[in-house]
């Protein structure tokens, strides 16, 4: 297997979807054997090869802001902007994200944790990037 600085990012995807979808084997324990699998999972989302276009979160606290991935600036530094959005129902978190990008990008770097954290943010409190999914939602309790 490649390390995962020579994968690319499809075989990152690859490598996620293929652990996702594991099914427990018969007669295995099904608490270590889901055990493994999540502890599978959070190495390989760790380990995903970001590339320009693909869609992702951005973090903050509870609400979430769908994003795409516009630069790859070093293999632990990239840019992202925001996509537009449209809301459909405010208090359900129920919104459809738009192709098209809107704001400044913002500079995510990865730490040695394998987390993609804003760029000057500590990681503990930070505002972090998941690159294995795009949603957003904004707390509407806030």
């Amino acid at each position: 297997m490649k390390t995962s600085s020579k994968l690319t990012s499809k075989e990152s995807f690859a490598i996620l979807h293929e652990i996702q979808s594991r099914k427990c084997p018969d007669g295995i324990d099904l608490y270590d054997w889901s055990k493994q699998k999540e502890q599978d999972i959070l190495h390989a989302i760790k380990n995903l090869v970001p590339r320009v276009g693909l869609g992702c979160t951005i973090c903050y606290y509870s609400d979430k802001r769908a994003a795409t991935v516009t630069k790859i600036i070093s293999p632990c530094k990239i840019e992202v902007t925001f996509n537009k959005t449209k809301c459909i129902d405010y208090f359900a978190g129920d919104y459809e994200i738009l192709p098209e990008l809107e704001g400044e990008p913002k500079v995510f770097t990865k730490r040695r944790n394998g987390y993609w954290v804003a760029e000057g943010q500590p990681f503990k409190g930070g505002v972090l990037l998941m690159l294995h999914y795009q949603t957003h939602y904004i707390d509407p309790s806030f």
